[in-house]
């Protein structure tokens, strides 16, 4: 987006309510403008009823603003955009959850994805990576250790954990085992800095000893690539801190293509078993981090994709 504007593009951002996007949003994009449509439901019937009102609410958005390119992930604005004969350009990475992939694939103009996904059609392109690389490629990110003060903690000496809610219904069946963990961590003198999607629930671990991160977290991730390890319910923050190189234990029960990559390189560890995990827990030791870290930033700068580039040459390709 900012490369966009800087080529003289008037960029236009919606969002759903959810959780604290919005003061992100603005933290992070405030120059643009930035429009709430719809909000986050839990529930199956709630979640496909609210999509479809929210894609009727996109419509007027569209035709007001002279909208000539939408660029979303997945079905985010598939239906209002072909209404509207706009073309769109749907990233996507998550094969496995069916119903919004092939939603997307049947309305979009483009539907651009990783190539460890399998599928295609005419409308398919794909490229050698991971949506994460947007962002987290050495290219654009920048890391300093001077964040950590802000924490008391030193690099290699804290554990990063990401716990999510199971209002996706991606996770509608999952089951925190955090708790189980919390302990056991602690006891090797590892600090826990935790990031929760649940907010209800930072006093019970403020009481226990954790470091609650509030949103938005100035330079996040910073905080991910000096950690010792990560530990992830949601696999967005997993491939994150995996593609930084941190031993990265997903615990989010979900079997994602996408992620093979990553388990194969080393840095994923897909485990849902609490004694496996503090196994691992134990194997896990500054020289380890530094190896496997070595080893997938090597792959990052030359194996796999700059996905801003993919991005950009796709929406390029409208002008």
């Amino acid at each position: 987006m900012n490369i966009l504007h800087q080529e003289g593009h008037k960029i236009y951002i919606i969002f759903r309510g959810r959780g604290k996007l919005e003061k992100i949003l603005r933290y992070e994009l405030g120059k643009f403008s930035i429009t709430m449509i719809g909000t986050h439901k839990k529930g199956f019937i709630k979640k496909v009823t609210s999509q479809l009102l929210r894609d009727y609410k996109i419509i007027p958005f569209i035709k007001k603003n002279k909208i000539d390119l939408v660029v979303c992930f997945g079905a985010t604005a598939a239906i209002s955009t072909w209404y509207c004969h706009k073309p769109y350009l749907a990233f996507d990475d998550d094969f496995e959850y069916k119903i919004p992939f092939y939603h997307a694939n049947w309305f979009s103009t483009k539907h651009i994805y990783p190539d460890t996904i399998t599928f295609s059609n005419s409308k398919t392109v794909t490229y050698h990576g991971f949506k994460e690389l947007a962002y987290l490629h050495p290219k654009y990110l920048k890391v300093s250790a001077e964040i950590l003060k802000t924490y008391s903690v030193k690099p290699d000496e804290y554990v990063f954990i990401r716990e999510i809610s199971n209002v996706s219904l991606n996770y509608k069946d999952s089951n925190t085992i955090l708790d189980q963990l919390i302990e056991n961590i602690q006891e090797k003198g590892l600090t826990l800095l935790i990031s929760l999607e649940n907010k209800e629930l930072h006093q019970f671990y403020i009481d226990k000893g954790c470091v609650v991160l509030e949103e938005p977290v100035v330079d996040i991730y910073s905080l991910m690539y000096y950690s010792l390890l990560t530990i992830s319910s949601g696999d967005t923050v997993a491939r994150e801190t995996a593609l930084l190189g941190i031993p990265t234990i997903y615990t989010g029960g979900r079997e994602m293509v996408v992620n093979n990559d990553l388990v194969k390189a080393g840095s994923m560890f897909e485990l849902t078993d609490v004694k496996k995990i503090e196994e691992l827990i134990e194997l896990i030791t500054k020289e380890k981090k530094q190896e496997i870290q070595s080893k997938v930033l090597n792959l990052v700068k030359n194996k796999w994709d700059d996905t801003t580039e993919i991005i950009l040459s796709q929406i390029n390709a409208f002008k």
